[in-house]
């Protein structure tokens, strides 16, 4: 998560510095097509602005959060009166909505690109999550108790927020699995903590060192038999004939019939995102007893040891469970994938930690900002098995640059070269800021924009600079 203080000094709101007691956090969306925080952080920073305020926006084309109020400020966000109480409880914080998506009255839209805008509604769902979980840390709240994580639709339904629909009603709109349900459980698993039996209060998970979170042979049933494969992130599936989504809703023929690539597991809990094919992204949580392992290892290719003993640190050697487990997967057809000199360019930049830690929003992390499957007490034997999986996070930026190439947004025939510094550039920047960079641009043009992209917190930083004088020299190279 990368956190952008942009505090709205100019705002009634920010101005009256009103404070409260944190008791729990509130989901919104913008309710217009709009994806850029950007536009509602100059908009709001006004004297004349003082219809509401919120304490953050989630930017749709880049995940970056924007924080506007300190997260203790009274903000004006749940509404006025009594059916705004949520404001004197509650941090509020909005995510954008795509640009390809036109309200036609209320809540209702229609899409005008749909594969474009469930992008934008993941990004901002999955910024939320960390978000949310950061927050919840900080302030001490548990996020699956009642009332602590909470949408305007359900304040309004608890009579603490004005009659707003949002976010329910985009994700709804979009016919994408997510829920606030579903959103609760994400954040609580980012925590680690666990959904407990109905009835019972959810429980802190054990702190000690575990192993990554998978789902072991034989550990889960799938009607009268055991599961014969490790369901890992990265792994392309198959669903069984009988296979519900997570939350019990009832899943379409087309999903069951197609191949997906699982993109993370916890517990009996995975989440399904692109088919094969990289046609569609579904994004939505499967429990594992409805997958089987159609081609194992294509993602996510070593195992994480909960801990390295004396001799193998001393000597480097990885242990047995930190071998490859498979080989990575080809890139598919008409596509490229970035080189090992791509890789050193990042890995330079990005930095390495053999031991596992957890980032500012609280999310465990290891090697060269590896998150999937991670958690307390788990090593890496070396920097060159951080660098593997540092290729395999890769893969979906470098996936980026290919569906540039693919929509027309890359005009010139690329270079590996070109390839490998755009891939530097969006694992760094975000896809939206690298279809800005490039849409309509030919390669010299890309090549001088390329240094605008030098901020952090609206200041110049030296490290992005460096960064991007390396990515331009090697794009000209």
């Amino acid at each position: 998560m990368e956190l952008v203080e942009s505090f709205l000094t100019q705002n009634p709101c920010y101005q009256a510095g009103r404070k409260i007691a944190v008791k729990g956090l509130m989901l919104h969306s913008v309710g217009c097509p709009q994806p850029s925080a950007e536009v509602f952080v100059k908009k709001w920073n006004n004297p004349e602005s003082s219809r509401a305020c919120v304490h953050a926006f989630i930017d749709g084309n880049t995940g970056k959060v924007y924080q506007t109020l300190p997260w203790d400020h009274r903000a004006w966000h749940s509404g006025k009166g009594n059916n705004g109480s949520a404001n004197n409880t509650h941090i509020g914080v909005e995510m954008c909505e795509p640009a390809c998506i036109k309200y036609s009255g209320g809540s209702s839209f229609t899409c005008s690109d749909r594969e474009a805008a469930l992008a934008v509604v993941k990004r901002t769902y999955d910024a939320a999550v960390e978000l949310f979980a950061f927050l919840c840390k900080q302030f001490g709240l548990d996020p699956l108790a009642d009332g602590v994580i909470i949408s305007h639709k359900e304040g309004h339904d608890r009579g603490i927020a004005s009659g707003h629909g949002d976010p329910d009603h985009l994700w709804k709109g979009m016919q994408c699995d997510y829920s606030m349900d579903t959103f609760r459980q994400a954040v609580a698993a980012v925590m680690g903590k666990t959904q407990p039996p109905a009835g019972q209060g959810a429980a802190e998970q054990d702190a000690s060192p575990q192993p990554p979170q998978r789902v072991e042979a034989g550990s889960v049933m799938a009607g009268n038999s055991a599961k014969t494969a490790v369901i890992r992130a990265g792994d392309t599936v198959t669903l069984t004939p009988d296979a519900v989504y997570y939350t019990e809703k009832a899943m379409p023929d087309w999903v069951k019939s197609d191949k997906w690539i699982v993109k993370s597991v916890n517990g009996d809990r995975a989440v399904i995102d692109k088919n094969i094919s990289g046609t569609k992204a579904i994004c939505s949580p499967v429990n594992v007893k409805y997958l089987n392992v159609a081609d194992a290892g294509t993602g996510q290719a070593f195992a994480l040891s909960p801990a390295v003993t004396p001799q193998k640190a001393a000597t480097g050697e990885p242990a047995p469970q930190q071998k490859a487990a498979g080989s990575a997967a080809s890139a598919p057809a008409g596509s490229m994938t970035v080189s090992d000199r791509g890789v050193e360019l990042i890995a330079k930049y990005e930095g390495c930690r053999l031991e596992a830690y957890k980032c500012p929003a609280g999310v465990w992390t290891i090697g060269y900002g590896h998150t999937a499957g991670v958690q307390q007490g788990q090593t890496l034997a070396s920097e060159e098995a951080a660098k593997a999986l540092l290729k395999e996070d890769l893969k979906k930026y470098g996936g980026h640059v290919n569906d540039c190439v693919k929509k027309g947004l890359i005009a010139f025939p690329l270079t590996q070269n070109q390839f490998d510094a755009l891939t530097s550039f969006c694992y760094n920047c975000g896809a939206g800021n690298l279809q800005k960079l490039v849409n309509g641009r030919t390669a010299p043009e890309v090549a001088e924009k390329i240094m605008a992209y030098t901020k952090g917190g609206g200041k110049v930083l030296p490290g992005l600079v460096r960064r991007r004088e390396e990515e331009r020299a090697l794009f000209l190279s």
